[in-house]
């Protein structure tokens, strides 16, 4: 049987995401179709608006053949060590290709610049290290190269989903994998778009509707399957303010600890994942305790220091993710099945001699390799209990979905 592996948070899962299904499935001519997919922690640093298990269950009733879960340090990572992990565990399950969404379907000119930033060349490194020295952020740096280096590729190497498409072909090439790539051209709303005048709107856009509980238009936009399962869920929406009381509880415990052991605050804050000695600084400077997380956010946020990456670093803090953590994940840890139907256990049946990490079924049985994403979990279901007073069950009480 042929895979073809899809990278998603599906938060929440809406018409554009079966569209690029379907595509994949086409394009690919795939018997199945693998979604590698963040928990209930996403890359934008926040936290899913509903839990993992609803959006298997929608995913699986759209299209989806198998999903697996994305740990949670890959899921709040940059886009380069997200893409890497998300390519490694699709390339263990032994998934023939991979299809994702971006501003364009020229996979030609997403590969020649992903070979760019791998190969450094001189004339290359030079323009990075020359941003770079003028205070640019290191994204914002290869942006400026890129742009100078490739600009017949202007165009390309801007725009949201064009970034995540080089990172997965980037992971492709500089890990020698023998997986197929196809880009599948967005349609509708951007990326960040949150106006609903599109076929598909954007899962951003959609999250505002949630905000505003703007029912009637969630309909439109939202799977059958989506949208039931937030009508009948007791624990959500979520939304990374509801989160705010845990930061600065956690926040002020650090600066605490700090006082008692005559240590400084802002080095203790740069032990964390993504937390450089400037942001560090700028966090102890703007921290009271009394804001919310977006309000703390806005204050750190800077010309080179972006929202979203803010967002990150505050959910490191919350979930523990330390720097010391990086060398347990350079290579996939294990694979956590998610949900299945019929063809995904077929598929599973076919490789489950070839796979060479563990590959989790039942949580119960793996408590060690999973007691870092346990906790986040617990945390995620804390902030539910607290806006909603549900109990949910915890990782070891839920059972595999299956359609």
């Amino acid at each position: 049987m042929k895979a073809c592996g899809i990278v998603a948070e599906y938060n929440p899962l809406h018409t554009g995401h079966v569209y690029q299904m379907n595509k994949a499935r086409q394009i690919s001519q795939a018997d199945c179709i693998i979604v590698v997919m963040s928990g209930n922690f996403v890359q934008r640093g926040e936290p899913a608006v509903i839990d993992k298990y609803a959006r298997t269950r929608a995913a699986l009733k759209a299209g989806a053949d198998i999903v697996v879960e994305l740990p949670v340090y890959y899921a709040l990572s940059s886009a380069e060590n997200f893409a890497k992990g998300a390519v490694l565990t699709l390339n263990k399950m032994k998934a023939d290709s991979i299809c994702f969404g971006a501003e364009t379907d020229n996979a030609d000119s997403l590969a020649k610049i992903s070979r760019t930033i791998i190969s450094e060349s001189p004339e290359y490194k030079s323009i990075l290290n020359n941003a770079l020295a003028n205070g640019s952020s290191y994204p914002a740096a290869r942006q400026t190269a890129l742009l100078e280096y490739l600009p017949e590729c202007k165009d390309i190497i801007t725009g949201s989903n064009n970034i995540l498409a080089i990172e997965y072909i980037k992971a492709i090439l500089a890990n020698n994998l023998n997986m197929t790539y196809y880009p599948v051209l967005r349609e509708g709303a951007g990326y960040n778009d949150d106006t609903d005048n599109a076929e598909y709107a954007s899962a951003f856009g959609i999250r505002k509707m949630l905000m505003s509980d703007e029912h009637d238009r969630l309909k439109t936009y939202l799977t059958a399957g989506m949208y039931e399962e937030i009508c009948n869920s007791k624990s959500c929406p979520l939304f990374p303010d509801d989160f705010s009381s845990i930061f600065n509880y956690k926040m002020l415990f650090l600066k605490q600890q700090c006082n008692i052991n005559h240590t400084d605050f802002a080095e203790k804050l740069a032990e964390y994942e993504d937390i450089s000695p400037d942001i560090a600084n700028r966090f102890v400077a703007a921290f009271t305790g009394r804001d919310t997380i977006t309000e703390f956010a806005m204050k750190v946020k800077s010309k080179n220091i972006v929202y979203s990456r803010i967002c990150r670093c505050i959910m490191h803090i919350i979930l523990e993710i330390r720097k010391s953590m990086s060398d347990s994940y350079n290579n996939i840890p294990y694979i956590r099945l998610l949900g299945f139907n019929k063809t995904g256990q077929q598929y599973l049946g076919s490789i489950k001699k070839e796979l060479d990490v563990p590959f989790i079924t039942k949580a119960a049985d793996y408590k060690n390799e999973l007691i870092f994403d346990r906790a986040c979990s617990d945390i995620y279901a804390q902030a539910v209990y607290e806006k909603y007073g549900y109990v949910m069950k915890n990782e070891l009480q839920q059972n595999i979905i299956r359609i």
